[in-house]
């Protein structure tokens, strides 16, 4: 069945009508010129089969939540202190300029997080036919509603249609996944004159503010010399990764405002292979630094005492 001239659904049942109880289905479409067009711009490099990644959030609100999840205020709970930061620029009663950040109190509600789904868009291949789908196969009666429903509505924001596909499993050729997650830079320490201007793209939405403020936050993670750089793509779009091999230390920073660093120690091509939400949800990171008053004494708490003998 063929979904089209919708920006999302609410429920998913009428959708699966003709299927009967049990029988597998795939929420996708073939590929046409136009698709494979489409699948170009959102970061698949060249359309062949087994490619997967998770769609960039900045594809809309669907493809956000699935790429990072949702934070619901939690209003039958007393309000909370919370922080922001901030840039500014002022000028004393002499006409001296200066210039600093600061945190910023608020209240608000506490917060909840509904993890992301973390749907991936994969292309498979049935005889000489190629389609694009999100996610593994569905169950009719037993994949959940909510499920379904997400996968088809993100394909309604990224596609402007969407087909129930109604193939047995069996007769797809089923390719080993290969994902773009990420593009990671040349081995060797990269100073932070060679670093930042391949950060443009990332930064280029933000303000002056934050841009100032999150530059700050990465020349201070460059400061102590890693090894390499890793630079998010799609779902992973405005994370970095500085790896420090010999300390078995690889820091996720992020390029987007908000957001918190995520320490992470051990195998850097396991970790690589994983979606942000099989991350987040299987709680991996060893430490999980806000950014706040105090980040970067945090940060330089990674590093043996003697670690600034390196990086002077």
């Amino acid at each position: 069945m063929l979904i089209i001239g919708k920006k999302r659904i609410r429920k998913s049942g009428k959708y699966l009508a003709h299927l009967a109880e049990g029988d597998l289905a795939f929420v996708g479409l073939p590929i046409t010129e136009d698709i494979s067009s489409k699948l170009k711009e959102i970061g698949f490099e060249t359309v062949t089969l087994g490619e997967t990644l998770v769609p960039s959030p900045e594809m809309g609100n669907i493809s956000k939540f699935n790429a990072n999840g949702r934070e619901v205020p939690q209003r039958d709970l007393p309000m909370e202190i919370a922080y922001r930061q901030q840039y500014r620029e002022w000028k004393d009663w002499h006409g001296t300029s200066y210039s600093g950040f600061s945190s910023i109190p608020y209240k608000r509600y506490p917060r909840k997080l509904t993890p992301p789904p973390g749907i991936e868009l994969t292309i498979i291949q049935k005889d000489n036919k190629q389609f694009v789908i999100a996610g593994e196969a569905i169950v009719n009666g037993q994949t959940p509603d909510e499920d379904i429903t997400h996968r088809i509505n993100l394909m309604l924001e990224i596609f402007k249609s969407v087909e129930i596909l109604q193939e047995n499993l069996e007769r797809y050729e089923i390719p080993r996944i290969r994902r773009l997650a990420w593009d990671v830079l040349p081995v060797g320490k990269m100073p932070w004159d060679q670093f930042q201007p391949k950060l443009i793209p990332l930064l280029e939405k933000a303000s002056k503010g934050k841009k100032l403020i999150i530059a700050e936050r990465l020349e201070t993670v460059s400061m102590y010399k890693p090894d390499f750089h890793a630079i998010g793509k799609n779902g992973y779009r405005g994370y970095i990764i500085f790896g420090f091999t010999g300390l078995n230390l690889y820091i996720f920073e992020t390029a987007e405002y908000g957001n918190a660093t995520y320490v992470f120690e051990g195998d850097w091509e396991f970790l690589s292979q994983m979606t942000k939400a099989e991350i987040i949800s299987g709680n991996l990171q060893k430490h999980r630094f806000v950014h706040l008053d105090g980040w970067a004494d945090q940060v330089k708490s990674l590093f043996p005492s003697n670690y600034k003998k390196l990086i002077s």
